[in-house]
């Protein structure tokens, strides 16, 4: 009972201050407004889009790059020469099939391997693995000109630790009138035991042959395993020229080398000079002549 009596007599105060003031006045306050972020989610799914996985090998650590038409991609090989593109997106059909793609590899030396092309494959799928593509080994020459007894080496990289063959091709020597022919001959010959095997790292050389003046082409094919062997490299040209034919043309690329602009301008430079000089020359020993003065003519009547 005192306790309710306690409540009735403070209710009956706070009543008679809201008479005596008129009313209180009531204020809430505000929090502020914090920024908050709302959490980045990702949501992907392949509906519809065909989709393609592609591997192989090829050369060690290379530069593998896909192209076709819609498509660019481009993976690095590892050590043992295995590349994959695990997605490669494939562009929109064309008569029920997709468009070819084509695989380059770019070795460390910035040497590059001629395409290898996949056919086009048909559009009645959505999810394609394809492998083992096998690439092309890459090969360059040291020198593209030489003469007998001068050798030089060829070199590329390729799957490590695999057989190499070389294949050279014969070219065409100069035709005289006794050789003239309306068929073309086709010279060329296979040596089937001329391989070599790249290294552990992928590299593999070998020497050019150098005996007698003659003109060669080569390209190398790699075996990565019994009975499966790679595309072709690259066909590069060789020649073994005569020393005196040798000399003729390291003679007019001297002379061509001297035909460069700046040389142009000092030999103008120098004739000019020169001119200037005989001009001045002749000038100062020329000989000045005094006019002549003829004696009075008497004449006598």
């Amino acid at each position: 009972m005192k306790q309710i009596a306690k409540i009735s007599v403070a209710s009956s105060f706070l009543w008679c201050l809201f008479l005596i003031n008129g009313g209180l006045t009531v204020s809430a306050q505000t929090l502020p407004n914090y920024a908050t972020r709302s959490a980045q989610v990702t949501i992907s799914a392949n509906i519809g889009e065909p989709v393609l996985r592609l591997w192989g090998y090829g050369p060690s650590a290379s530069r593998v790059e896909l192209s076709g038409y819609g498509v660019t991609d481009f993976t690095y090989a590892a050590t043992d020469g295995y590349y994959e593109f695990s997605k490669a997106y494939l562009p929109s059909p064309k008569d029920l099939l997709y468009p070819e793609l084509c695989l380059t590899g770019i070795d460390l030396t910035g040497r590059s391997t001629p395409p290898t092309c996949i056919p086009a494959l048909p559009a009645s799928l959505f999810s394609y693995d394809i492998g083992p593509v096998i690439l092309p080994p890459t090969i360059s020459l040291d020198a593209g000109s030489v003469t007998p007894a001068t050798q030089t080496a060829a070199s590329g990289i390729t799957i490590p630790n695999s057989e190499v063959k070389i294949v050279l091709a014969e070219g065409d020597k100069p035709k005289t009138l006794a050789d003239f022919s309306l068929v073309r001959e086709a010279k060329a010959y296979y040596i089937p035991d001329y391989t070599v095997k790249s290294d552990s790292r992928g590299y593999f050389s070998f020497n050019m042959p150098d005996t007698t003046p003659d003109k060669w082409r080569v390209f190398a094919i790699t075996s990565y395993s019994p009975g499966a062997t790679s595309p072709k490299s690259n066909t590069l040209t060789f020649e073994v020229t005569s020393p005196t034919i040798a000399a003729i043309g390291n003679f007019w690329k001297l002379i061509l080398s001297l035909l460069t602009l700046p040389i142009l301008i000092l030999l103008e430079i120098l004739i000019i000079l020169i001119i200037i000089a005989m001009s001045f020359i002749s000038k100062r020993d020329k000989i000045k002549v005094p006019p002549s003065t003829s004696e009075p003519i008497n004449i006598y009547r």
